[in-house]
């Protein structure tokens, strides 16, 4: 059980891997022709308003409600086609009233999130102009993410996970080659580009499984699949929405340029994509591909199996995670420094951005580990109270984020974001015991302790390399990488880590 879960999130990881290389190159071009402009932040407003409706609508209902729900028909391919059918008819439905709604109040939505926007007229009306655009890649990306759930009962991982990549791909044909055509609008009519790109492969994907899918209203609601996700969607889309409000927070208070200074909101925004990477490359593809299999052990009343798979892949989180933590720790200002400062991101930007980095850093293991429990509630069909408990944690982090953004400006922002996803972590894992009965850590327990300890050793190792070789900062980067990569594997194979093990008899075998 453990090494196919083991190859199908390498799987996905690979695809990962190929769509943040991609990311990054977007990140550094993005930074080279915007810095922490007011153009960027006001991109940056427009831009997440879309992506609060997908979460909702799209990885949020897909993960959460239709993922766990298909996953019942796994063996029955003639009626998972049909219920996917009627979930991608209703998906496209409410996705284009949700754009419309967007599109007609994009002036009020983006008064709701940057209110401190209001300060600079020609930045708020650019952000509304902006989103106008954006809204409409909404309607794109929430069908391409609903026809993901089909794709993993499928048990294929590579397609939706590669699938982002279009939207890098996009980004960095259009600011290499159309920038100075569209000028301030290169960024929205990138996104706009990426969407369509992204609904076009996975459909391929599910046409070459077989599917074919027609747009129809009449009838589905008859579908017991899709009853059941419409009945398991409302604290989800709670959730969602509370979750969400919680990203947007960091919005709110960053678009108060007067307490945390200019630039805070693209200092966010690309401090994210760093906290963003583990979750995308390892925990996305984790939690998806455990999902399944958890779904169908509750299903079977199967907990001792349950509570296995959860346990190897909370220490999966352990072995990637744990790393990179500590070495954002040690090592941010470093990383944003050989990454991003060039062109208009400069020695203010690269300062603040590598402080959001440094405080987000001490939260990340927290972020990771609450997207597994999350995920657990919802294989065991509990959508309500990781609603309730992510509301609870939103206002820590209202509170937290409002004092600590005054003293630490908008490190402190960032740092609140971390302490509260400590108290959600804790508040969660407490629940799902109480559910689920006590969990064997007895294995896990020394391995966080064989990682946390190897992960100190690397991160001081690499510390001392950069500050003791007198090379360029691109020379010392790829010293650091080497050296971190090699020091971790030989370490974790002495220590017999069993994620390095598994990894090379795949690799073996891949051969």
């Amino acid at each position: 059980m453990f090494k196919k879960v083991v190859k199908n999130t390498s799987i996905s990881s690979l695809g990962m891997s190929v769509s943040l290389v991609l990311g990054f190159v977007r990140n550094i071009l993005v930074a080279r022709f915007f810095g922490t402009s007011g153009i960027l932040e006001a991109f940056i407003v427009a831009f997440r308003l879309p992506n609060l409706f997908r979460s909702i609508f799209g990885e949020g209902f897909s993960d959460s409600v239709a993922t766990p729900v298909l996953s019942e028909y796994q063996h029955e391919k003639l009626r998972l086609f049909e219920a996917g059918r009627n979930l991608l008819s209703f998906s496209a439905l409410v996705l284009l009233l949700a754009t419309l709604l967007g599109v007609l109040c994009a002036k009020f939505l983006v008064f709701i999130i940057a209110p401190g926007f209001l300060n600079d007229p020609a930045k708020f009306n650019m952000a509304v102009s902006f989103t106008k655009i954006t809204f409409l890649y909404l309607f794109f990306i929430g069908l391409s993410v609903n026809s993901f759930s089909i794709l993993y009962v499928l048990k294929k991982f590579f397609v939706p996970s590669i699938t982002p990549a279009f939207l890098n791909i996009s980004f960095i044909i259009g600011l290499l080659f159309f920038n100075n055509i569209f000028e301030n609008y290169i960024l929205v009519i990138c996104v706009l580009v990426g969407g369509v790109l992204q609904v076009i492969f996975p459909f391929i994907a599910l046409k070459r499984q077989g599917f074919s899918f027609r747009f129809k209203i009449k009838g589905i609601f008859k579908d017991e699949a899709l009853r059941k996700m419409l009945k398991l969607s409302p604290p989800r889309i709670i959730s969602s929405i509370i979750y969400q409000l919680s990203v947007i927070l960091d919005t709110v208070f960053a678009s108060f340029t007067q307490i945390v200074g200019q630039g805070a909101l693209a200092a966010i925004w690309f401090a994210n994509s760093y906290i963003h990477l583990p979750l995308a490359l390892f925990i996305h593809s984790i939690c998806r591909v455990a999902m399944v299999d958890l779904s169908y052990y509750h299903s079977q009343g199967n907990l001792e199996d349950f509570k296995k798979l959860f346990v190897f892949s909370f220490q999966n989180i352990v072995f990637f995670i744990v790393p990179i933590s500590v070495m954002y720790i040690f090592l941010s200002r470093e990383i944003i420094d050989v990454v991003l400062k060039r062109g208009d991101f400069d020695i203010r930007s690269l300062t603040i951005t590598a402080s959001v980095l440094y405080f987000y850093s001490f939260g990340l293991f927290f972020f990771c580990g609450i997207k597994l429990l999350v995920n657990a509630f919802y294989a065991l069909k509990d959508t309500l109270v990781p609603a309730k408990v992510t509301a609870f944690s939103l206002i820590v982090n209202a509170v937290l984020s409002a004092i600590l953004m005054f003293p630490l400006k908008i490190g402190g922002v960032a740092l609140g974001s971390s302490l509260a996803a400590i108290v959600n972590f804790f508040i969660l894992y407490t629940i799902l015991v109480k559910k689920i009965g006590a969990i064997d850590w007895q294995d896990t327990r020394s391995q966080f302790l064989k990682v946390f300890l190897l992960s100190l050793l690397v991160a001081g190792t690499c510390r001392f390399f950069w500050d003791f070789f007198t090379f360029s900062k691109y020379i010392k980067a790829l010293i650091v990488v080497v050296s971190s990569i090699s020091i971790f594997i030989t370490g974790g194979y002495f220590l017999r880590l069993k994620q390095v093990y598994y990894l090379k008899e795949w690799i073996s075998k891949a051969r």
